[in-house]
């Protein structure tokens, strides 16, 4: 089963965009500590440039600045707060920044350069500056860059996403449940999982995402990014059970047009169940195993009955 791309856009959309400032402040508190004065005149300068960011991105330049220079003076409470509100309003920005970008005369001109540069090198603002000497999209890379997004190409286009990498600056000042959302959004923006609707990332890799978003939500349950992070799972448990459109899971045999698991899949998800440890509770690992055995009554053939048990289980992480 295809999942639709304006579904796929809609879920990464509301993974990016459901960091509001109301869900800043459902942290678990268990680990905050009370503010002393130093900090909470750190916390209030940073609340300044915080609440002019989505008019002015020099404001935003500076919040974004001032947190990484300054994080270690607050306490983790502070830090927690001011982390989630600089991805809030990073978010907001986003799309601003994006429609800069898809213009035809910026997506020419970085076009042009990543050709120049070799499609095979990484894309980096470094590089891209060397190449471009038009001064408005000059510009224009520069603020993306300052405003803490890195740029990803799919399908010819090129736009930005937030580069979570750098928000490992800030995971030994925040909350745990916090710090382990660093690590997952920086896994996704580092190395996206797919490219032109196809895997680029191993079958086993895709699988152990998958379960690092899963151990979150099993641990972080009250957390504030439980819904970025479940949207973002279904994505993967789609992927998991399906494939995406030009990476399938299962291929056809000509003859009766009867889906078959292809092996490489079955042989990752042999691997992760033979890793899977005792007593580890995962029911992403429990579906795997059940859809799995089911495959292997049916000579690996996707039957319309183990399609419905594939669906059901794909019910259970859908996005309300």
């Amino acid at each position: 089963m295809k999942l639709n791309a304006s579904i796929k856009l809609g879920i990464l959309a509301l993974t990016l965009g459901c960091t509001t400032v109301g869900a800043v402040l459902s942290t678990p508190q268990a680990a905050w500590a009370a503010p002393v004065p130093d900090s909470k005149a750190v916390y209030h300068q940073f609340q300044k440039y915080w609440k002019n960011a989505v008019k002015s991105s020099a404001s935003l330049i500076q919040a974004r600045k001032y947190l990484l220079n300054h994080v270690h003076e607050v306490n983790t409470r502070q830090a927690t707060l001011m982390t989630m509100q600089l991805e809030s309003v990073q978010t907001i920005k986003l799309a601003e920044i994006d429609e800069k970008i898809y213009t035809v005369p910026v997506q020419t001109a970085i076009s042009e350069a990543h050709e120049n540069i070799g499609y095979d090198k990484k894309l980096t603002y470094s590089s891209l500056l060397k190449e471009i000497k038009d001064p408005a999209t000059r510009k224009l890379l520069q603020e993306a860059s300052d405003l803490g997004y890195k740029l990803e190409t799919s399908e010819g286009i090129y736009y930005p996403i937030i580069n979570y990498e750098a928000y490992k600056k800030l995971q030994p000042y925040v909350t745990s449940d916090i710090a382990a959302y660093i690590n997952i959004m920086a896994t996704e923006s580092n190395q996206a999982s797919t490219s032109d609707a196809a895997l680029i990332i191993p079958w086993g890799e895709l699988i152990q995402r998958t379960l690092a978003m899963e151990a979150f939500l099993n641990a972080y349950p009250q957390s504030s990014r439980t819904t970025p992070v479940e949207n973002l799972l279904y994505l993967y448990v789609h992927f998991l059970f399906y494939g995406s459109d030009n990476t399938p899971a299962y291929d056809w045999f000509t003859e009766d047009e009867i889906r078959t698991l292809i092996p490489e899949v079955k042989q990752a998800y042999e691997k992760a169940l033979a890793k899977r440890e005792p007593n580890t509770k995962s029911e992403i690992l429990d579906s795997l195993e059940q859809v799995l055995f089911l495959l292997e009554q049916h000579n690996d053939r996707l039957t319309p009955d183990i399609q419905a048990t594939i669906e059901s289980i794909l019910d259970r992480y859908s996005p309300e």
